[in-house]
């Protein structure tokens, strides 16, 4: 539960930036990932919120999410490529149809990690609350946001724990003994998280979520803010100039 009160640093960047200003940049990603379908444009949002991740200076976190993009990219291959050899009607194969999804999974990685490790439990309350959403709808939120951070805590004392029994959790273990490995990592995993998601909910009710929720540091606006969600209004702006200049059009799963 330590990691539901990572508490922004005093190094600046990031850490200093308002809740709100976090929350919009995510807000704008999300939109243009969906309005955009082609690979260029794609590339531009998922450049510019790779340059937006790094300041949350965690680069061994970043490596890992896109270490679990990577190995997600290649199962969906392995499916699609098994898909196109048994049902001879199917379309032929090919990897580059599945970039656009993954690029937009990864800038969404991008920009949901350091609304998650980069704010405080209490500004991030103070900030949803504060877009006058109903009880049922913010706390969910919370929770979700709150959750990322408390659930790479979760993996890290599980395989200390692995650790500590004399297994070492790496790929080529998990490959090796993939039914040990669910059976040692990912059944922990799945009833320490419905437990943190519990606990999570009643931590939120028990510090007054539903009722008159005093702050206990206002938020501020400050011209940075300002200066983040002007340049995440560039990036989603050039995606468009991007996705205009090779050419808008409408397929069957929506626009392409």
């Amino acid at each position: 539960m330590l990691a539901s009160f990572v508490t922004e640093g005093a190094g600046g960047g990031l850490y200093a930036a308002d809740t709100r200003a976090k929350m919009l940049v995510s807000l704008l990603a999300s939109v243009a990932t969906v309005a955009l379908s082609g690979v260029e444009p794609q590339g531009v949002l998922f450049g510019m919120s790779l340059v937006y991740a790094l300041g949350l200076r965690r680069f061994r976190l970043l490596m890992i999410g896109y270490a679990a993009l990577a190995a997600m990219l290649l199962v969906a291959m392995g499916c699609a490529f098994g898909l196109s050899l048994l049902l001879p009607s199917m379309p032929p194969f090919a990897a580059s149809e599945l970039a656009v999804p993954f690029l937009r999974m990864a800038t969404m990685l991008n920009v949901i990690l350091p609304l998650a490790f980069s704010c405080r439990v209490q500004g991030l309350l103070t900030a949803l609350k504060s877009l006058r959403l109903p009880f049922c709808l913010y706390l969910p939120a919370a929770v979700m946001i709150r959750f990322i951070p408390t659930f790479v805590n979760d993996v890290r004392q599980v395989a200390e724990t692995l650790k500590i029994r004399g297994w070492r959790m790496t790929p080529w273990n998990a490959f090796r003994h993939p039914l040990l490995m669910i059976r040692l990592l990912f059944t922990p995993l799945l009833f320490r998280s419905l437990k943190t998601s519990e606990e999570l909910g009643i931590a939120a009710e028990l510090k007054g979520l539903g009722g008159a929720m005093r702050p206990y540091k206002k938020l501020v606006w400050k011209r940075s803010d300002t200066w983040l969600v002007a340049a995440a209004c560039a990036v989603a702006l050039a995606g468009a100039i991007c996705q205009h200049a090779v050419g808008w059009s409408w397929g069957t799963g929506g626009m392409r």
